[in-house]
C-alpha cells in the first residue's frame, strides 16, 4: 500500500508541477519583463511637446476624463519649458521651469523648504547666485523658497520616468540640459507659460503610477485598460482638434505578449518529458497491480471459480488500491502546490492555473485506476482463463523505439541549426528559446535510455549460455537478472532517463546562467560603468574609489573600437571573467607607446587608428571587456590625452556604490549602468526555467527508479529468499550472498549512471552552445565542470544499492526454508 501511495504522490506531482510550472515561467518573465520598465510606464503613458498652457491644460483634462471612465486610476502630470538662460537679478543661468504632481515631496531640501514659491535646484542656483527670496524674470515669478539637491543617477521609481528632463547632463555642451525649476503648482507654471509663451511650449509628461503586476493576466488587464484609454484620449483629441503632438504609448503589452511566449515555450518544451515521466508512474502502478495480484493469488482464483470474470476481479483491485492512490495524488498535489518556489522561477500563478492542474491529477487518477483494472483483468486472463497468447506482448519490443527517438532528435537539431537570426537595426537580436530546440537534449538522453534497454535486453536474453559458477557472487547475480528480464530493462530505462535529464538539467541551466553573467559583463566592461570627465583621467580617482575603479577612454571609430587602459588599475575595475588578473596585468604592463593589444578580427601590424596614431600590434586577445569579440585595439597611452572624447569610470562594485562614490567625491557623472540589466536576459532565462524544471524531473524519474528497484526486490523476496536460503545451505558464503546482491543491483544502478552521466554531459555540452540565445557576443556557452554532481549522484546510487542490498541480505539469513515450500 505504501508503494501505491508513492506511485500516485509521483504521479500527480510530475503532473501537477508541469502546469503549474509552465505558468510559473510565463510569470516570471512578465516579472522580469515589466522590471526592465520604469514602474511608472508600466500603465498607459502619454507624451507631447509645444504646447501652450491653454492646450497642455484641456490635454490633462481629457486625460484625467477619460482615465476615470477607463478605469486607469488619478494621472500624474509634469510639464515643462524649453532649456534657456532665464534672468535672475541679473545673471541668467542655463535653467528651465517645471511641475510635476509630488516633485517637492520627492526632492532633498537643502534650504528654506516654504510651498508657496520656487524650488530651485542647487547647480542653477550656483551658477545663477540664486538665493532664498530671489525673483526671476524682472520680479514676475514667485520668489525662491527653497534650494533642492539635484537629482542625480540612479534615479528612484518616481522620477525614473522623467530622468531625461531632471537629470542633466554635465559632460554636454553648455545648454543642453538643465536641472528643472520647480512651481509650487501647475495654475502659476501656466500663468508664466501665458506670459512669457517659452520657447515654442511646454511638454507634457503624463504617467499613471501602479505596482507592478505579478502575473500575465493581471498585465494583460493592464495593457487592456491602457489601450480602451489610448483610444479614448486619442479619439476625444482628434475631435477638438488639440494635442496635435500628444502621442500615447503601451509599454507593458509588448512584454506581456513576450511572456505568454515564454510560458507556451516551456511548457512545448517540458511536455514531452512529463509524458514520458507519466508513462514511467504508470509503468509504476502497473508493477504494484502485480505485486497486488501476486499477493492477492489464491483470493483472486477462488473468487474466479465462484463465477467471477477478469472485468469483476479488476474492480475488486481498483476497491483496494483507489485508497492508497487517491491519497497519494492528494498529496502529490498539494506537495506541487506547496514547493512551487522550490522548483518554479516565480511563486505566483494565473487565476484558473490551480484548477487546471487539479483537472490533470484527476485525469491522471482515473488513469492510474484503469491501469489497475486493466493489468488485473489481463493477469487474470492470461493466468486462469486463457494461458498463452505472450507472443502478442512482445510486439512492442519489435518496435526500434531507439530509431524514432534518434530522428527525431536529429530533427530538432537540425532545425535549431538552421534557425534564422533576426536583425533590427543592423544588430542581431537575441534567438527566442523554441520547443524543438529544448527537447533536443532530451530526446537524446532517451535515445540513450532506449538503446541501454535494447542491449541489456539482448544481453539477458542471452544470459542463459553464461557458466561463471567460478564466481558464484557474478552466476546468481547474472541468473537472477534474466529470471526478471522485464523489471530489470524497466529500472535500466528509468534510472538513464533519471541520470541523464538530471545531468543534462544542472548543465544547460548552469551554462546559460553563467553565459548570461559573462556575456553582460564583457558587453558593459566591469559590473558597473559611469562616463566621467576628462579631469578625472589625469587627476586620477580618489583612494577609496581607486580600490575597486579605474578610468578608461573610449574611441569609437567605424571599424574599430579603441581602449585606453590604465595598467597599474584596469584589473581593480574591469570584468575578467574567468581570466587571471595577474596575466592581464603584466600583459597590458607590457605594452610601450605606440604599441597596441590587438582584439579579435581587427587587423593587425602597423595600423592607423583615429585620434590615437599610427600603433603596431605586438599581442592579441579573441575578445576583451566593453570591445567583446569584435574588432579593436587595447593601448596604453595617446600622443594628447585631450583627443579622447569618452572617458568612463569602470568599477567592480555595484551601480550604486559607483555613483555614491563618484558623487561623495564632487566628480560630476553621468549614464550610469550596470551589468545585469545591460542585456535581455529572458532568452536565457527561458531555457534556464525549462531545464530546472528538467532537473526536477529527473529527480522525481531517480526517485521512482529507486522505488521501482525495491518494488522489484519486494516482488521477488520470497523466490530470492527461497533460493538464497537453499544456496546458503548448499555451502553458498554470506560474503558471496552479499556480493552477488551487489552485483546485481549495482550492475542496474552503475549502467545507469554511466551511461545517463555520459549521455547527460555530452548532451550539455552540445546543447548549450546550441541553445546560447546571443552567439555572437563571446563566449559562447559552454557546459560547466559536471564532475562533482556526478560523483553526487554516483554516491547517491551507491548508498540506494547499499541499503537495497542489505534488505535483501537480510530476507535471506532470516528465511525459514519450510514455510517458504509450504507457502
Amino acid at each position: 500500500m505504501l508503494v501505491a501511495v508513492v506511485a500516485g504522490l509521483l504521479l500527480s506531482f510530475v503532473g501537477a508541477a508541469a502546469v503549474l510550472h509552465a505558468d510559473s515561467a510565463g510569470n516570471a518573465a512578465i516579472d522580469y519583463q515589466a522590471g526592465r520598465l520604469c514602474p511608472q510606464s508600466v500603465s498607459a503613458v502619454f507624451d507631447g511637446g509645444g504646447l501652450t498652457a491653454a492646450e497642455a491644460e484641456r490635454v490633462v483634462d481629457v486625460v484625467g476624463e477619460q482615465a476615470r471612465a477607463a478605469g486607469a486610476g488619478t494621472p500624474l502630470v509634469a510639464l515643462y519649458s524649453s532649456v534657456r538662460q532665464n534672468d535672475f537679478d541679473g545673471k541668467h543661468p542655463w535653467s528651465r521651469f517645471g511641475y510635476r504632481d509630488g516633485a517637492m515631496d520627492n526632492v532633498t531640501v537643502l534650504e528654506g523648504g516654504s510651498r508657496d514659491g520656487l524650488w530651485v535646484p542647487q547647480s542653477v542656483a550656483r551658477d545663477g547666485g540664486i538665493t532664498l527670496g530671489s525673483r526671476g524674470l524682472g520680479g514676475t515669478l514667485p520668489p525662491v523658497t527653497a534650494i533642492y539637491a539635484d537629482v542625480a543617477d540612479p534615479v528612484s521609481d518616481y522620477w525614473c520616468a522623467e530622468r531625461q528632463r531632471i537629470v542633466p547632463n554635465p559632460l554636454a555642451a553648455e545648454g543642453a540640459t538643465a536641472a528643472p525649476i520647480w512651481f509650487p503648482d501647475r495654475a502659476r507654471f501656466a500663468a508664466y507659460l501665458d506670459r512669457e509663451q517659452a520657447g515654442g511650449g511646454a511638454a507634457l509628461s503624463v504617467r499613471f503610477p501602479r505596482p507592478v503586476p505579478g502575473t500575465v493576466d493581471d498585465a494583460a488587464s493592464v495593457v487592456a485598460v491602457g489601450a480602451d484609454l489610448i483610444s479614448r484620449v486619442k479619439g476625444t483629441l482628434e475631435a477638438e482638434g488639440v494635442g496635435q503632438t500628444v502621442t500615447g504609448s503601451n509599454y507593458l503589452a509588448k512584454p506581456v505578449e513576450v511572456a505568454g511566449k515564454a510560458s507556451s515555450t516551456v511548457w512545448s518544451a517540458v511536455l514531452p518529458l512529463t509524458v514520458i515521466s507519466l508513462l514511467v508512474g504508470l509503468a509504476g502502478v502497473a508493477a504494484v497491480t502485480g505485486q497486488w495480484c501476486q499477493r492477492r493469488q489464491a483470493e483472486l482464483r477462488l473468487l474466479w471459480a465462484r463465477g467471477a470474470g477478469p472485468a469483476a476481479l479488476g474492480g475488486r483491485a481498483v476497491l483496494e488500491l483507489a485508497a492508497p492512490l487517491l491519497v497519494g495524488a492528494v498529496a502529490g498535489f498539494t506537495l506541487a502546490r506547496v514547493a512551487l518556489s522550490a522548483y518554479a522561477p516565480s511563486p505566483l500563478l494565473n487565476g484558473g492555473t490551480v484548477g487546471t492542474a487539479l483537472l490533470l491529477v484527476a485525469g491522471v487518477f482515473l488513469a492510474s485506476l484503469a491501469v489497475v483494472a486493466v493489468v488485473t483483468g489481463v493477469r487474470v486472463h492470461r493466468t486462469l482463463q486463457a494461458p498463452g497468447g505472450r507472443n502478442r506482448a512482445r510486439v512492442p519490443r519489435w518496435v526500434p523505439w531507439e530509431l524514432l527517438a534518434a530522428v527525431a532528435a536529429y530533427l530538432t537539431w537540425a532545425r535549431v541549426r538552421s534557425q534564422p537570426v533576426e536583425l533590427a537595426f543592423a544588430q542581431p537580436l537575441p534567438k527566442t528559446a523554441e520547443a524543438a530546440g529544448l527537447a533536443f537534449p532530451l530526446l537524446v538522453v532517451l535515445t540513450v535510455a532506449l538503446v541501454a534497454v535494447r542491449l541489456a535486453r539482448w544481453g539477458l536474453a542471452a544470459a542463459h549460455r553464461v557458466r561463471w559458477w567460478r564466481v558464484p557472487a557474478a552466476q546468481l547475480a547474472v541468473r537472477r537478472l534474466a529470471a526478471a528480464t522485464g523489471s530489470a530493462v524497466g529500472i535500466l530505462l528509468v534510472g538513464v532517463l533519471a541520470v541523464g535529464t538530471l545531468t543534462v538539467g544542472v548543465g544547460v541551466a548552469d551554462a546559460q546562467d553563467e553565459a548570461l553573467r559573462t556575456k553582460s559583463g564583457l558587453f558593459v566592461g566591469a559590473e558597473s560603468v559611469a562616463q566621467v570627465p576628462r579631469r578625472v583621467a589625469e587627476a586620477g580617482l580618489p583612494a577609496d574609489l581607486a580600490e575597486h575603479a579605474t578610468v578608461v577612454g573610449v574611441v569609437k571609430a567605424k571599424q574599430a573600437t579603441v581602449l585606453l587602459v590604465d595598467p597599474a588599475t584596469f584589473t581593480r575595475g574591469a570584468w575578467l571573467g574567468d581570466r587571471d588578473a595577474g596575466q592581464v596585468a603584466a600583459a597590458l604592463a607590457e605594452l610601450r607607446p605606440g604599441q597596441a593589444l590587438r582584439v579579435g578580427a581587427a587587423p593587425g601590424g602597423s595600423v592607423e587608428l583615429p585620434w590615437v596614431g599610427r600603433v603596431r600590434t605586438v599581442a592579441e586577445a579573441a575578445s576583451f571587456p566593453l570591445i567583446g569579440s569584435g574588432a579593436g585595439y587595447v593601448v596604453t597611452s595617446v600622443p594628447d590625452p585631450r583627443d579622447v572624447a569618452v572617458w568612463q569610470a569602470w568599477s567592480a562594485e555595484p551601480v550604486q556604490r559607483l555613483t555614491a562614490g563618484l558623487g561623495a567625491a564632487g566628480i560630476d557623472f553621468f549614464s550610469p549602468r550596470g551589468r545585469a540589466g545591460a542585456l535581455d536576459g529572458l532568452p536565457f532565462l527561458t531555457v534556464t526555467w525549462t531545464f530546472d524544471f528538467v532537473t526536477a524531473l529527473g529527480f522525481v524519474l531517480a526517485v521512482v527508479a529507486a522505488a521501482a528497484l525495491v518494488l522489484a526486490v519486494e516482488v521477488r523476496r520470497r523466490q530470492n529468499a527461497l533460493a538464497g536460503a537453499l544456496a546458503t545451505r548448499m555451502g553458498l558464503r554470506r560474503g558471496a550472498l552479499v556480493l552477488s546482491h551487489l552485483v546485481e543491483l549495482g550492475s542496474l544502478a552503475g549502467v545507469s549512471v554511466l551511461a545517463g552521466s555520459a549521455a547527460g554531459w555530452v548532451c550539455a555540452a552540445v546543447a548549450a552552445p546550441l541553445l546560447d540565445p546571443s552567439p555572437w557576443l563571446r563566449p559562447i556557452a559552454s557546459a560547466p565542470d559536471l564532475l562533482g554532481l556526478v560523483g553526487l549522484t554516483a554516491g547517491a546510487a551507491a548508498a540506494v544499492v547499499g541499503l537495497i542490498c542489505l534488505s535483501a541480505v537480510r530476507s535471506v539469513t532470516t528465511a525459514r526454508v519450510g514455510e517458504l515450500i509450504r507457502g
